[in-house]
């Protein structure tokens, strides 16, 4: 199954990595080549990230990377990557996955 990358998450993943290579710029690379890597291996298995609580529809779905979680909406031919939010951020929902929370 196909990985595509949403603009939205392309964003925040640049957004993410920049604030982490404010610390630390090694680190920052090591965890953008994870978020990518951890995204390919849905295309083996997409469903193998859990349903995201928030919005309890089962196309809807999530990976832990660290502290960040990788949300997804699974098609039938393919896997949209959404957005990405912080462990610590609050999501309201039922709601729209498609804004960043």
């Amino acid at each position: 199954m196909e990985v595509i990358f949403t603009d939205r998450f392309l964003d925040r993943v640049e957004e993410c990595t920049d604030y982490i290579a404010l610390d630390h710029v090694p680190t920052a690379v090591k965890w953008a080549r994870g978020i990518f890597e951890q995204c390919q291996k849905l295309s083996d298995q997409p469903e193998s990230g859990r349903i995201v609580p928030e919005f309890r529809r089962t196309e809807i779905r999530e990976v832990i990377h660290g502290n960040y979680r990788l949300v997804y909406e699974l098609k039938t031919n393919q896997i949209d990557m959404l957005t990405i939010w912080h462990t610590r951020s609050r999501i309201s929902g039922p709601g729209d996955p498609h804004q960043d929370g």
